[in-house]
C-alpha cells in the first residue's frame, strides 16, 4: 500500500489544511490554497470532487453530495463550494482524525465479517480468502464503522476474527486514521444490505477506485424474496446497484452465474455498462481432526453410539429446516434411532423453528442444537455423522455440501440449483425440498440401506476437489491482481501519402 495525502502540491496542501487542528481557513481561502488547488487540479471532474470532500469532511462523501460539488465547481469556480463546504464544516470536524489517502494497492473492506464471531458460508469465503492474499501481497484490511460512513482500519480483534491462522502481514494503518481509498483496488469479499454502507460503497466504487471487484453470492431476496427478512429485498437491490458501478463481480458457482448473468442484461437498458461476470467457483475442501480429536466431540456432546444426522446452516426459512423437522420426526415414529444435529445461529425468522425443536424435546426426541462452535467441533461431528441433510431452497453454493462429500459423508439435498450441481452422481441423494415426505423417506433409506450408503461413499471420491489455495489465487487475478497494459499500437511500415 502507498499512502499519502494526494499526487501533487494542490491537494497534499489540501490535505493538510483539513488535517490541520488551527487553521486560519478564511486567510487561505482568498490566497494560496485556492489558487494553487485551481492550479494543480485543472478540469472539474467527480473524482477530484470525491478527494476534496473526503479530505475535508475526514469520511467518504455520498455520489450526491460528489455531483452537486462538481456541478458548483464548474458553474462558479473552486473557491465559492470550497469555502462554502468548509464553513460548514468547520464547527463540527474531528480535531484529532486524519485522513489517509491510499492511492495504490488493495483495500479489502471485511467490516462484517471483522464483526462476526459466527462463520457463516460468506464469511467462511471471506476469512479462506483473505488469509491466503496476506501471504504473497500487501493488501489494506478495512471495515465502515457504525454509521456506515467512515472507513478504517481493522484493531488487533477485528484482525483476529477475519485472519486464520497461518496468514501473512497486513499494511499498517495508524491509529484513529480515516481511510479514503483513491486510485486503489478496492475488493468487496462479503455483502452488504446496510443502506449507509451501501450507499459509502456507490460512491467509492465510482469515484474512488481505480478498479474494484466483489464476489457474487447469491440473488436469493430478488429471486425468492418470500425467504428473506423484512426490508431484505430492498436493501439487496441497492446493493446490486452499487455491484453495476464495478469492474468484476465473480460468482460462487454456475446457478450464481445464472442469476448474475440475467441481473447484468438487464443494466444496458438504463444506460449502464455492466461487469465482468466470471465464475470463480468455490473449492471442495475440508478441516482435518484425529480420530481422539472426533472422540472428545462426541463424549462431550454426549452422542454415544446413536448414528448421527447432520445439519449445518443457520435456520433462517430459506435453509428449510421445519422440514427437516417434520421428516425427523416421521423417522422417529418410524423406530429408527438417531440423533439430529443442527449446527447453526444467526437466523431471523426461526420462531416456529425453535417451537417445534422445543416441542420434539419434550416428546423425548434427541436433538442436539449447536452455535458459534470452532471448526474442529464441525470437522469432528462431519466425521461422526452418518450422512447430512442440506435441502435448502435456495442456495448460491451450498458448503455443507461439499464438506459433506469430502469428508466422505453422503448428503441428502435438494434437486436444483447449485446444490444439485455439486451433489448429483457425487454421494447425493437429491429430493424435492418441499416435500418433507421424500425428504423423510431419503433418510429412512440412509438409516437402513448400508449397501446404498456404502455406493454413496464411494461416489464421493469422484468430487473435484480444487483447494482454497486455488480458489484465493484465481479470485486475485480476476478482481485484484494488476490489469495487464494494453499493449502500444505497432507502428506502421506503411509511406505516409503525399498531401
Amino acid at each position: 500500500m502507498i499512502a499519502r495525502p494526494v499526487h501533487d502540491q494542490g491537494l497534499r496542501l489540501a490535505a493538510r489544511t483539513a488535517s490541520s487542528a488551527s487553521v486560519d481557513w478564511q486567510a487561505l481561502s482568498g490566497g494560496r490554497l485556492i489558487e494553487a488547488l485551481s492550479r494543480d487540479l485543472g478540469e472539474p471532474s467527480d473524482r477530484l470532487s470525491y478527494l476534496l470532500l473526503s479530505v475535508l469532511e475526514r469520511r467518504v462523501p455520498l455520489a450526491t453530495k460528489v455531483v452537486d460539488f462538481t456541478r458548483q465547481w464548474r458553474i462558479e469556480g473552486l473557491a465559492a463550494p470550497l469555502t462554502a463546504e468548509y464553513a460548514r464544516l468547520s464547527r463540527s470536524l474531528p480535531r484529532r482524525v486524519r485522513p489517509l489517502v491510499i492511492v495504490s494497492g488493495v483495500v479489502v473492506d471485511v467490516t462484517d465479517t471483522s464483526r462476526s464471531r459466527f462463520t457463516t458460508g460468506i464469511q467462511r469465503v471471506a476469512r479462506e480468502t483473505v488469509t491466503r492474499w496476506t501471504r504473497s501481497a500487501e493488501v489494506t484490511l478495512a471495515a465502515w464503522d457504525p454509521t456506515g460512513r467512515t472507513l478504517h482500519g481493522l484493531t488487533d480483534d477485528e484482525t483476529g476474527r477475519v485472519l486464520l491462522a497461518g496468514a501473512g502481514s497486513v499494511a499498517p494503518v495508524p491509529s484513529g486514521a480515516v481511510l479514503v481509498p483513491f486510485d486503489a483496488t478496492f475488493v468487496l469479499p462479503e455483502i452488504t444490505v446496510a443502506a449507509a454502507r451501501t450507499a459509502s460503497l456507490r460512491s467509492v466504487v465510482r469515484f474512488g477506485s481505480a478498479r474494484s471487484g466483489a464476489i457474487g453470492f447469491d440473488c436469493i431476496p430478488v429471486t425468492t424474496s418470500e425467504t428473506s427478512g423484512p426490508g431484505m429485498p430492498g436493501a439487496f437491490s441497492e446493493y446490486l446497484a452499487m455491484l453495476s458501478l464495478t469492474d468484476v463481480v465473480a460468482p460462487i458457482s454456475s446457478a450464481a452465474f445464472t442469476e448474475y448473468s440475467g441481473w447484468a442484461s438487464m443494466l444496458p437498458g438504463a444506460g449502464l455498462t455492466p461487469p465482468r461476470i466470471e465464475t470463480v467457483g468455490l473449492p471442495s475442501q475440508v478441516g482435518s481432526v484425529d480420530d481422539a480429536t472426533v472422540a472428545r466431540v462426541r463424549a462431550q456432546l454426549g452422542l454415544g453410539d446413536t448414528p448421527v444426522v447432520l445439519s449445518v446452516g443457520s435456520h433462517e426459512p430459506r435453509k428449510n429446516h421445519l422440514n427437516l423437522l417434520v421428516a425427523a420426526e416421521l423417522n422417529w415414529r418410524r423406530g429408527h434411532e438417531f440423533t439430529l444435529v443442527l449446527v447453526g445461529g444467526n437466523a431471523w425468522g426461526d420462531g416456529e423453528f425453535q417451537a417445534m425443536v422445543a416441542t420434539l424435546r419434550r416428546k423425548g426426541r434427541p436433538v442436539s442444537m449447536l452455535s458459534g462452535v470452532d471448526d474442529d467441533v464441525v470437522w469432528s461431528l462431519y466425521r461422526s455423522a452418518r450422512f447430512t441433510v442440506f435441502c435448502s431452497v435456495n442456495e448460491g453454493f451450498g458448503l455443507p455440501v461439499v464438506e459433506s462429500l469430502v469428508s466422505g459423508v453422503p448428503v441428502i439435498t435438494s434437486d436444483f440449483g447449485s446444490m444439485r450441481e455439486l451433489g448429483e452422481g457425487h454421494g447425493a441423494l437429491v429430493v424435492d425440498p418441499h416435500d418433507p415426505s421424500a425428504m423423510s423417506d431419503a433418510m429412512e433409506r440412509l438409516l437402513t440401506d448400508d449397501a446404498l450408503h456404502a455406493e454413496l461413499v464411494a461416489l464421493s471420491d469422484s468430487l473435484p476437489r480444487p483447494s482454497w489455495d486455488d480458489y484465493a489465487e484465481r479470485l486475485w487475478q480476476l478482481v485484484a491482481a494488476p490489469a495487464p497494459a494494453a499493449p502500444a499500437p505497432a507502428e506502421s511500415s506503411a509511406p505516409a501519402e503525399a498531401s
